[in-house]
């Protein structure tokens, strides 16, 4: 059995969290999907893998290429910044079995770079990570800098912080809009960039 994913890495905008309503996932023009999404503008029913939830999406292709119809499987899952959402497609005996599935990282704090300073997409998020390197003794500094409107028709204000850890800030080492993902793992600190995509394609047992 061939066995395709495909995995991203989901932002605020693309869960309809950065300003606006609309909800999908978003594809790079470099990015061939086609090995599971074969056709343009068409519904495919994908399956929760673990739920059994039915989901039904389509490949778009305008002035961005998207995956849309993930409004309220994303709701349902009360997903957040740093979380996945894995699309895969299983061909055993020329059938074809879609499935869809999201990992969430509940201990992990995703912020965004600005003028400002950072901003703390994962909000909902932070008393439990404050919580954590507070248990683990870590050397996690998150001081609120101000609040500002991000632009001048912006309905409400937005707080910024700058984030230290070891007493060095992170705010030199990003620029831009960069958005940057603090993990706990093992005990430790670890601090990266954001990734968009992983495509993974690999031969099973029937």
């Amino acid at each position: 059995m061939k066995v395709v994913q495909i995995v991203k890495k989901l932002n605020n905008t693309e869960l309809g969290k950065g300003g606006t309503h609309d909800t999908y996932v978003l594809i790079p023009n470099d990015l061939d999907i086609t090995d599971v999404f074969d056709k343009q503008n068409t519904p495919i029913d994908f399956t929760d893998k673990f739920t059994g939830e039915k989901v039904t999406v389509r490949n778009t292709v305008g002035r961005e290429k998207r995956i849309v119809g993930l409004g309220q499987y994303y709701r349902n899952k009360d997903l957040f910044a740093g979380d996945e959402i894995i699309f895969e497609k299983e061909v055993s005996n020329s059938q074809n079995r879609y499935f869809v599935y999201t990992k969430k990282y509940t201990d992990n704090l995703v912020i965004q770079k600005s003028k400002y300073g950072f901003e703390i997409l994962t909000s909902d998020r932070l008393k439990r990570f404050k919580e954590n390197t507070s248990l683990m003794d870590a050397d996690v500094d998150i001081e609120h800098l101000k609040s500002e409107k991000k632009r001048n028709d912006s309905p409400e204000k937005t707080d910024f912080y700058d984030v230290k850890i070891a007493g060095k800030s992170l705010m030199d080492q990003y620029s831009g809009k960069e958005v940057v993902e603090i993990q706990i793992k093992d005990n430790k600190i670890f601090v990266s960039g954001f990734y968009g995509w992983k495509k993974y394609v690999f031969e099973t047992e029937e």
